[in-house]
């Protein structure tokens, strides 16, 4: 959790901090139109319309007792690749922020 609180709060990148993952205590499945968006953009751009689904899928908790007032933990960014920021992660900060 210190980890993924460090992400959340921002890493210096070299051009101040920027928080590189959203809140992370939260077990949503809520997403932004936004980041749905800019995740359809990134999937287009680097793998093909082929691994584009006509319409983004949305799926809906079947846990009354799960936490939504936050989006589901993602990057902030999508094109922030994890190997392009990996000079200013620590080893731990990198595989968290490759595995989100």
């Amino acid at each position: 959790m210190m980890i993924s609180q460090k992400l959340y709060e921002g890493v210096d990148l070299g051009e101040g901090r920027v928080g590189l993952i959203t809140y992370m205590r939260t077990d949503s499945l809520n997403l932004s139109p936004i980041a749905v968006s800019r995740a359809r953009k990134f999937i287009n751009n680097n793998y093909g319309s082929q691994y584009l689904p006509e319409k983004p899928k949305f799926y809906k908790t079947k846990s009354k007792l799960s936490q939504e007032a936050h989006e589901a933990i993602r990057p902030t960014d999508p094109f922030r690749m994890p190997e392009s920021i990996k000079n200013f992660l620590s080893p731990d900060e990198f595989k968290l922020y490759n595995l989100i």
